[in-house]
């Protein structure tokens, strides 16, 4: 059996482990510290895959993969993988430390409260996203040669807050390169959180980083109303809800959201690919320019860090963190209630190889596809 590590353990000679800061389907994420000489210490987030994955091959290489796709992108608007170790049969991915909390728990926040979030707030969270994903879809090999890495997960679980207003997005454990070493997904197999896949990854079109933008809309659109744009009561209700790809009008819903910031969100959730922006970069600038039309004069960064900061505090989180992986179970699609919800719906009928309630990391769309 792979040892389960504790508070204290050092890793590496160098790394120690404090406390688990979040625990999530694929890994625990610890809060951590890096011990140098003379006394230097520097706090460091120590992601440890379970046990149990780390015995299982294809999971360990979707997490090498992810250090060594983290390890060769530079953003201020994404988090920094500095080392990755194997040791005793463990795997750990050394990373940067962020203080803050998810753009998921943000929303939730301003809900429970019974209060809208700012739209200047949400469009600045966009341009963070959209630098973020930038600089991986834009990702250069040494020889020059632009190289895109494909997130494939973006969800508002996946986006980081930091307590100084800065938006990083995080985890590439699903993320797509032409250059990985081999591909780690089999055959008929989706990744991504299901409420958040573009239309053409559920017709069974391979993902894009214009697959990237329209989530990124997705969940700009959901920070607005405070609640998923496509949900439904099984993966099958969902993956229809996708398919027709009906984005109800969002000034109905938020009628103090100006027309522009409607315009961008809007042409990100365009069913055709070729519909939305050119890049996210762009998809950026025009939501920098929806904030500066504004002339709002505030101070951004400063409002987005307190909010956060309050928000923390309010909530109970303290230096604990949810780790995005724990929304982001493995599990394929499995019958049931696919099955039921076609009945009901009067869709074509769906084969037991389909899934129901699990909402995870794969999903088998292969037959359903197939069958639209």
């Amino acid at each position: 059996m792979v040892p389960e590590p504790q508070p204290g353990t050092v890793i590496a000679g160098r790394y120690e482990l404090v406390e688990v800061a979040g625990r999530g389907g694929m890994a625990d994420v610890w809060r951590g510290r890096v011990c140098g000489d003379w006394g230097f210490s520097r706090p460091i987030a120590i992601k440890r895959m379970h046990a149990a994955l780390a015995l299982q091959t294809p999971y360990v290489k979707m997490f090498v993969e992810e250090a060594r796709v983290g390890a060769a992108l530079q953003s201020p608007n994404l988090a920094e993988v500095h080392d990755f170790v194997a040791e005793d049969g463990n795997y750990f991915m050394i990373m940067e430390w962020i203080d803050g909390i998810d753009l998921g728990t943000w929303i939730k926040w301003h809900a429970q409260r019974g209060e809208s979030t700012g739209w200047e707030l949400v469009a600045a969270i966009g341009v963070g996203i959209a630098r973020g994903l930038g600089s991986a879809h834009e990702r250069q090999t040494a020889d020059g040669a632009v190289v895109p890495v494909v997130h494939r997960d973006v969800s508002p679980h996946n986006v980081l807050l930091t307590t100084r207003g800065v938006v990083k997005v995080i985890d590439f454990g699903l993320a797509l390169t032409a250059d990985r070493p081999e591909e780690t997904t089999d055959a008929g197999v989706v990744k991504g959180k299901m409420s958040y896949l573009a239309p053409e990854i559920v017709s069974g079109g391979r993902p894009m980083p214009s697959s990237d933008q329209f989530a990124s809309g997705s969940v700009l659109w959901e920070s607005l109303v405070g609640r998923k744009l496509f949900d439904g009561q099984t993966d099958y209700e969902t993956f229809v809800k996708l398919r027709e790809c009906r984005v109800p009008p969002l000034r109905a819903l938020r009628p103090d959201v100006p027309p522009g910031l409607v315009t961008v969100i809007q042409r990100a959730l365009s069913a055709q690919s070729a519909e939305r922006f050119p890049s996210v970069r762009d998809m950026g600038r025009e939501l920098s320019m929806v904030i500066r039309r504004a002339h709002s004069g505030k101070d951004l960064h400063g409002l987005l860090a307190r909010s956060v900061v309050e928000a923390r505090r309010a909530m109970g989180l303290g230096l604990r963190a949810d780790d995005p992986s724990a929304v982001t179970p493995v599990a394929e699609i499995t019958p049931t209630a696919a099955a039921a919800a076609s009945a009901r719906s009067g869709a074509p009928k769906v084969s037991e190889e389909l899934a129901g309630p699990a909402r995870g990391l794969r999903h088998r769309l292969a037959a359903l596809v197939r069958r639209w």
